[in-house]
């Protein structure tokens, strides 16, 4: 019997372990609400219907082709072949193309866009879908960036010099270091010198046949995939794909697309990069892996299992660089994909001067300490809350997900082969797997993640600081070491579960008013705190909230103002209650809770994000913000001594020496209006004084108005509000006001700044000054910022070609007192500054003259009609307005008066609004030019 109960036993085991095994091999399935297939020329599609926003489509093409399959002569044609997709094809002549989808609502730029990267071209194309010929322009857009490219030589040579501006932008000492780090990284393969951007010599002198060659040899049927995603009947989208997509052909011949590998190596390559305007010190460990495979259940386990193991290892560093002498400013792990071929792990961090060796040493310790000892369990439960928290949220807004946050994983898919599963299959494959995980298997990933093959060190900083950067020895001499090293194990203090464990006495209501038509709820309670509420069923698990009081740092002196504009800050590093940053994001774990109190110059608020079944932990929170800031002089100054050594650093940085002189230019030199600039800055800022100030600013709930957005029950609520907000100390009858510091922008004035070594120029064109608040001048005013952004683009850009990006806008305010301002800004190159500045007042001096055209009126229109009726389904547009209308003192029904508001709008108005605010006694002009 006993030999007979052992097979019996092991019968069972085997059966098990053959049972889990073949589960484990299961495919990841794709997303149920998906639709597949191909056409006969090879050609994929993903079809998706979703509702949300309604009568909208977002379209991709997604080419398997990118700067990877370029020949030498056509490095940066992959990229050039993009831009030309916009310049002509065979239904839409050169500027065609934009100008039509800008009239029917989609922006260039900001919705219509495209990108290219090492192995993949994207386009991107919103479309309205309650048209059925707006919807098929859609797809005859992309029809033709597929196969109907005309690439006209005049076409060609105008796109030039935009390419070559797009690279100016990217000039610098980032692209200087990634130019000399990435060899090393991507060692002996193709990809390190392949650059999406391309070499400008290749740019500006290809022959026309070159590039033609590379869009006849890669962009064919069979390495292309359709996505369409959204409010529209699948049948319909699946039938417009194979009218518009079945007529391509593949060419004859036709090059097979090659994979490139990224060779791997025995030896640890170190790279040590210095440049004079670096901002500071960066340390870069990578451990490179081929890519993992992405298609069981298997592989998505393992993805996961790095996912946890990144999550507890972050949480040890972010506790590190809180220490006292911390060996790095901040630090941080992950797994991820570099290149098709090749995933790594790395460990990256901000160093101060003189700690590079010791924060690269921290870095290794802190991954042999895990493979030595391991984490513990506590800190796996914590991640795997976390991971299960947002797993939950995300299948709970399944039925109300947009669908621009659904096409990417579909694009992915195809290109990548990436997983693509739904939100509800993922919940429920963590829910399943999640136990198993064991914190032996995760421990185990140590040894696998980090190893002493394929390892490469980056260490890139300042010029000034290259004697004290260690050497490619003294670096590989730090893994022996912490080879040696007799490490202990990581210790974690107990914490209590719940933020607040003794109630303070509650407050009571003291008043509702239901506000027709736009179904807010305006609650005030007993300690004078008003509550504007507005319920909505935009998203399952979503509760917005935000409060705002008058005042800010404008109550107090100006020797207070460096102090008082940093007590936000203070309380954010410090904590609340009895809970460091660190002790709150370990009790917030598997929780949505994120709160963010700011003092500002003329207010003060908290906002932030929970869902339902959170709301009591983020009352909690606000109520300890408001009564409880936590001092904590060692974190304040580690948080002071790393942004002080930051600061140094960045003094060095042209950007960031073109930011401050703009800072103090636009400020008119008033010190409450520039911030902290020097690293002396922060010694003059007292702890004590910040905590009180802090607790000044949130003394009187009754200077606040809370909002509140989103699914919320009333029954469930209007107990928390009087428990943890009711009960606030407030007092009607003290209610504060912002000061007016004076703070005004200089006009009729123009500035040269000149830094950095750089052949780049940055024109800034910032019109301001004081105005009574007009709404619908305010209106006319953003329009005229639009409008000229679009004749801007056509003429500097397209035109001329001297500018890559090039924008205007403009707004008005009420605070400190009623003002405008509108600003036209574009990069370029130092010969065009003169005559781009001309240009752009040549389209300002057009409006001001004859008005926007009809149809450029017409465009802008017809966008912020869609974003309109979108908004009014979001709870983030619903929060805003209730906070503006209170901040402004506008009637409620102006939320609903949108329509209304944008078809009131004429060519007139707007002609008006640029000849009363754009003109040259308002202008403040700042041109930068590198130094000589």
């Amino acid at each position: 019997m006993k030999y007979t109960r052992i097979i019996i036993l092991m019968a069972f085991w085997l059966g098990t372990t053959l049972a889990l095994t073949a589960q484990s091999q299961e495919k990841v399935p794709l997303d149920s609400r998906v639709r597949t297939g191909k056409l006969a020329n090879g050609l994929t599609y993903y079809v998706q219907q979703n509702p949300k926003p309604e009568k909208k489509v977002e379209l991709r093409l997604a080419v398997n082709a990118g700067s990877i399959l370029e020949d030498d002569d056509q490095a940066g044609l992959a990229h050039f072949t993009e831009h030309m997709a916009f310049n002509g094809t065979k239904n839409f002549e050169k500027n065609e193309l934009v100008s039509y989808l800008q009239s029917i609502g989609v922006s260039f730029g900001g919705d219509l866009n495209a990108y290219t990267s090492f192995d993949e071209t994207v386009y991107i194309l919103p479309i309205p879908s309650d048209d059925e010929e707006k919807l098929k322009s859609g797809f005859l857009v992309l029809a033709d960036w597929a196969g109907g490219v005309l690439m006209n030589e005049e076409d060609i040579d105008g796109e030039r010099g935009i390419i070559v501006e797009e690279w100016r932008t990217g000039q610098g000492y980032s692209q200087r270091v990634r130019d000399q780090f990435l060899p090393v990284l991507l060692h002996d393969s193709k990809y390190a010198d392949r650059l999406p951007i391309g070499k400008m010599e290749v740019v500006e002198n290809f022959e026309y046949e070159t590039i033609r060659r590379f869009y006849r040899d890669w962009y064919r049927p069979d390495l292309m995939a359709v996505v369409a995603v959204g409010d529209e009947d699948p049948d319909k989208l699946e039938a417009l794909i194979k009218e518009y997509f079945s007529g391509l052909e593949n060419p004859a011949n036709a090059k097979p697309r090659e994979h490139f590998p990224v060779p791997e190596h025995k030896e640890t390559f170190v790279t040590v990069v210095t440049d004079p305007e670096s901002p500071g010190i960066q340390i870069q460990l990578y451990y490179k892996h081929k890519a993992l495979p992405t298609s069981t259940k298997e592989d998505y386990k393992n993805i996961l299992k790095r996912r946890l193991y990144s999550g507890m290892l972050n949480q040890r560093l972010d506790e590190i660089r809180q220490k006292p002498d911390a060996p790095f400013i901040y630090a941080g792990t992950g797994y991820g994909n570099f290149v098709r071929d090749m995933d790594y792990f790395s460990a990256s961090g901000a160093v101060a001067p003189g700690k590079t060796a010791v924060a690269i040493k921290a870095l290794i310790e802190e991954n042999e300490r895990v493979a030595q000892f391991g984490f513990t369990e506590s800190e796996l439960e914590r991640v795997k809350r976390s991971l299960l928290n947002s797993a939950e949220r995300a299948a709970k807004e399944m039925d109300k997900a947009e669908s621009g946050s659904l096409v990417g994983k579909y694009v992915s898919h195809y290109l990548e082969g990436s997983f693509a599963e739904d939100q509800q299959w993922r919940y429920e494959f963590y829910q399943d797997v999640m136990p198993q995980i064991t914190v032996e298997e995760i421990n185990a990933l140590a040894k696998e993640l980090v190893r002493d093959d394929n390892r490469v060190v980056v260490i890139s900083g300042p010029e000034k600081d290259k004697e004290t950067l260690p050497t490619e020895q003294e670096v590989l001499a730090l893994f022996t070491a912490v080879d040696n090293m007799q490490l202990t194990p990581y210790e974690e203090k107990l914490l209590a579960e719940d933020l607040i464990t003794n109630l303070p006495a509650a407050g009571k209501v003291s008043g509702m008013n239901k506000i027709s038509g736009v179904d807010i709820q305006e609650i005030t309670l007993s300690n004078g705190a008003k509550v504007f509420v507005k319920q909505t069923d935009f998203k399952n698990d979503e509760i917005l909230i935000s409060a705002t009081g008058k005042g800010g740092t404008s109550l107090y002196s100006d020797e207070d103002h460096l102090t008082a504009s940093n007590a936000g800050v203070m309380v954010n590093v410090m904590g609340v209650g009895d809970f460091s940053p660190t002790d709150l994001r370990k009790v917030l774990s598997g929780k949505t809770v994120s709160l963010t109190p700011n003092i500002g110059t003329y207010s003060q608020n908290i906002s932030g994000i929970t869902s339902p079944k959170d709301l009591e932990t983020a009352m909690q929170l606000m109520h300890l913000y408001f009564t409880k800031p936590r001092k904590d002089a060692d974190l304040y100054e580690v948080y002071k001594t790393n942004q002080k050594t930051q600061l140094a650093g960045a003094q060095a940085n042209p950007d960031y020496q073109f930011s401050r002189a703009v800072n103090k230019i636009v400020a008119g030199g008033n010190p409450r209006a520039m911030g902290i600039l020097d690293p002396e800055d922060y010694d003059k800022i007292d702890i004590d004084r910040g905590l009180e100030i802090f607790a000044d600013r949130f003394s009187n709930a009754a200077n606040f108005e809370f909002f509140f957005t989103g699914n919320i029950d009333m029954d469930t609520f209007i107990p928390l509000l009087e428990q943890y907000i009711g009960s606030l100390p407030g007092d009607a009858n003290a209610k504060d006001s912002f000061v007016d510091l004076g703070i005004r922008t200089p006009r009729g004035k123009k500035e040269r700044i000149e830094v950095g070594t750089d052949e780049k120029s940055q024109v800034i064109m910032f019109f301001s000054g004081e105005t009574d608040y007009d709404r619908k001048k305010s209106t006319d005013i953003s329009y005229l910022g639009e409008i000229l952004t679009i004749k801007l683009i056509e003429n500097l850009r397209e035109e001329i070609g001297g500018v890559y990006g090039v924008g205007a806008s403009g707004n008005m305010s009420i605070q400190p007192v009623g003002n405008f301002s509108f600003s036209i800004s574009f990069p370029c190159s130092p010969d065009m500054v003169d005559k781009l500045t001309e240009a752009a007042w040549a389209e300002v001096k057009k409006i001001q003259e004859n008005g926007p055209t009809e149809d450029d009126l017409n465009k802008v229109k017809e966008k912020r009609r869609i974003a309109y009726e979108e908004n009014l389904k979001r709870n983030n547009y619903w929060n805003g307005q209730m906070s503006a209308v209170r901040t402004y003192d506008l009637p409620w029904e102006v939320i609903l008066e949108g329509r209304a508001s944008i078809d009131s709008v004429t060519p007139e108005r707007i002609q008006n609004a640029a000849k009363a605010y754009l003109v040259k006694e308002n202008l403040l002009e700042i041109q930068r030019f590198p130094a000589k």
